[in-house]
């Protein structure tokens, strides 16, 4: 073949065009598959975060709602502000409280002391009680009560639980410090007693901040990312030595602020995230310098045909970049466009797959696979829109396993996996056309809606008699399965949002609860 033949620079200017075809396809998947990793990347840290800072939002909202229910049992015995004024009445107060106090506290994860201190205004002598565990063990003894005359206002180890609330005039949660006479790092949350606008004094629960760093530690996203917390922007949890293993510009942050004044931080490694940009690129190069080979070889010959085949696969790489993964099969009689068409589909199928894995990682929770607290956000935004306006038929049960943390206890916690496992199915197989979360530990919601509301109470006495016969096998012996449910219907003239119709239901599985325990 001569060089200056037509022929020779026909065959050089369809190699050239088809290499800069290539290229340009190849780089432009290339491009967009970078872009696109990076934001699904950062979506499913960001929704990772907010999922992981429910959780521990979980812990501090179990923490609070000890205290919250001790802080209504003592204002209970007030009418007005005199009734404070009564020794008599302070006197059975504490011990009503005491008692009420203690049953509160064993039912509350990471407690490890609790106290009510009446003002001195309203009280000639020390009032009130402190009880708290010693060191490693799992009873509560009594403490002398801090006399606060004895120390300044700002002293905050021994007496910022009772002058920080009172100066906030509302509930306030203390930073972690260390406790001398536990050896512990703590957490406290002390709320103030008012009775007609008058302080009376505090009640307050000190909770082991390793409930916190443990679940913390445990948080992985990718393969080495982590979680830390901070306060202030000072990072106060992640390795025992204190020290955190990363660079910040290695790694991709995002935080979610706590309802405790803290923040969670969750750091994801760039190296992870651009994996699978990497194992894409290593399916494209090789596949682009084939290509180059064989559109020399028979470029004269196949010119007209392989136009057309190249202008599909233009289009193709065209809805790859644009988010669209449905990519048409490429039909021609040309073995390599075949290829470079099979190599975008299976591009197609891989980004297809790691969409779906990152959805189920975002929105469905990984032990009993029904929908997670993300997804119940979701849910519960379209429900408040649809309330807006006015054309909504629901239902709310909310239903909590009873035990679980004796069952931990005792059986361990695969013991305990396999029992939050068995309350899921069992759920999902009464309500099976209704939507299942799981939004806590321990708790599951369910909405009803349709056929499952008409019939609710059907589902509730089948869902009642399967689990009174139902139990776990394990190696210890046979664990019941006990559940405490609730449920309130939505109702127009009272329910403004979706919460105001969990909350009823929350409180009506709270007292089955309380009523399943009694007996």
């Amino acid at each position: 073949m001569k060089i200056h033949s037509i022929q020779f620079k026909f065959l050089i200017t369809i190699i050239s065009a088809m290499l800069a075809i290539t290229l340009f396809i190849g780089g432009l998947g290339i491009y967009e598959v970078d872009h696109f990793v990076q934001q699904q990347a950062e979506s499913f840290v960001k929704a990772s975060c907010e999922k992981e800072a429910t959780q521990v939002n979980d812990i501090f909202g179990d923490m609070e709602k000890s205290v919250n229910i001790m802080s209504s049992y003592i204002l209970s015995f007030l009418d007005d502000e005199k009734d404070i004024e009564s020794r008599e009445l302070q006197n059975k107060i504490v011990q009503s409280a005491d008692r009420m106090f203690a049953d509160v506290t064993n039912n509350t994860v990471g407690a490890v002391a609790y106290y009510l201190r009446f003002a001195p205004e309203v009280s000639d002598s020390i009032t009130g009680f402190f009880y708290s565990k010693r060191p490693g063990g799992e009873a509560y003894f009594p403490h002398e009560i801090t006399d606060l005359s004895c120390y300044d206002k700002d002293d905050t180890e021994h007496v910022g639980w009772y002058w920080q609330p009172y100066e906030a005039g509302e509930p306030v949660w203390m930073q972690p410090y260390h406790n001398k006479n536990n050896d512990i790092m703590m957490i406290s949350y002390v709320v103030p007693l008012y009775v007609e606008e008058r302080f009376v004094g505090v009640v307050g629960m000190d909770f082991d901040y390793t409930v916190l760093t443990d679940h913390v530690h445990k948080i992985k996203i990718y393969e080495n990312g982590f979680a830390h917390l901070m306060v202030d922007g000072t990072p106060v949890c992640h390795e025992e030595d204190g020290s955190l293993p990363y660079v910040q510009e290695e790694y991709l942050q995002v935080s979610a602020e706590l309802m405790n004044g803290m923040t969670l931080m969750l750091s994801a490694c760039y190296d992870d995230i651009m994996q699978s940009r990497r194992e894409i690129i290593i399916r494209i190069l090789p596949t682009m310098l084939f290509l180059t080979v064989v559109f020399g070889l028979v470029a004269v010959l196949m010119a007209r045909k392989i136009v057309e085949p190249l202008k599909m696969l233009t289009e193709a790489s065209k809805k790859l970049a644009d988010g669209d993964y449905n990519v048409e099969p490429i039909r021609s009689n040309t073995y390599e466009i075949q290829l470079l068409g099979t190599a975008f589909e299976n591009m197609a199928m891989h980004l297809r797959e790691h969409e779906k894995l990152q959805y189920f990682l975002a929105y469905m929770d990984s032990l009993t696979g029904l929908r997670n607290t993300t997804s119940y956000k979701v849910w519960v935004s379209d429900f408040n829109k649809e309330i807006q306006n006015n054309n909504m038929d629901f239902g709310v049960m909310v239903l909590d396993v009873n035990y679980l943390k004796e069952t931990n206890d005792k059986y361990g916690h695969d013991a305990g996996d396999k029992l939050i496992m068995a309350v899921a199915k069992r759920i999902s197989d009464t309500f099976k056309r209704s939507p299942v979360f799981r939004i806590g530990g321990d708790e599951f919601l369910v909405i009803l809606q349709n056929r499952d509301l008409e019939e609710y109470e059907q589902l509730c006495e089948a869902f009642d008699a399967e689990c009174a016969v139902e139990y776990i096998e394990t190696d210890k012996g046979n664990i019941p399965i006990s559940i405490a449910r609730g449920f309130a219907k939505y109702n127009f003239a009272m329910d403004k949002q979706f919460v105001d119709v969990f909350n009823r239901a929350d409180d009506a599985m709270y007292q089955h609860k309380r009523k399943m325990k009694s007996k």
